[in-house]
């Protein structure tokens, strides 16, 4: 296999340079934490809201959206070590907390809002409801997930890729599916 060529290194320094530069620009922004944690290029509508731990592993494209700054309890708080694939959405109107050691694949989506859907008015006027979700530390979510709100995920679950998850998983468990449902028991 060839080596990369000089143009190729130069054009990865650039990128890193932009990451870099991308990083603290969010951080002016009020961004909290994060400083031993490689960031690429993410979207953070309201940086202040958002709290990175330490040695945190974020891709490109991720979007961490805030729905309504103005809440005290409507927050992003990733722990130590969690890793976020690329072009995962975090939607957030409620908290949502991220635990230690997660791994969290590509294109995942973690919403904890909805609107109601009652027949009596336009559905463009329902409320909001919203609901904290919270994965707990160690767990795995497979690529292409949808987390819903109300949802909390046990310490050192999986859940595999493509499941959409509607309901709290216990501790230690695999699941999958759409909707989730318990596989088996993690050894």
């Amino acid at each position: 296999m060839k080596r990369p060529n000089q143009i190729a290194l130069i054009y990865s320094k650039v990128i890193g340079i932009n990451h870099s530069l991308s990083f603290y620009l969010l951080k002016i922004r009020g961004l909290q934490g994060g400083d031993d944690s490689r960031i690429e290029k993410i979207t953070c509508n309201w940086p202040n809201k958002l709290i990175i731990g330490h040695q945190c592993n974020i891709e490109n494209g991720v979007d961490f959206r805030i729905l309504n700054p103005l809440n005290e309890s409507s927050y992003i708080k990733l722990g130590n070590k969690v890793f976020i694939g690329h072009a995962c959405e975090f939607v957030c109107n409620e908290k949502i907390i991220i635990g230690n050691n997660c791994l969290i694949a590509s294109k995942t989506t973690i919403n904890n809002t909805r609107h109601e859907y009652k027949v009596t008015a336009n559905i463009n006027t329902q409320p909001i409801i919203s609901e904290a979700i919270i994965l707990e530390d160690d767990v795995s979510i497979g690529t292409s997930c949808v987390i819903l709100q109300g949802v909390t995920i046990g310490t050192g679950s999986i859940v595999a890729a493509g499941s959409v998850v509607n309901k709290s998983i216990p501790a230690n468990e695999v699941w999958a599916g759409v909707p989730a449902h318990f596989i088996k028991k993690r050894t």
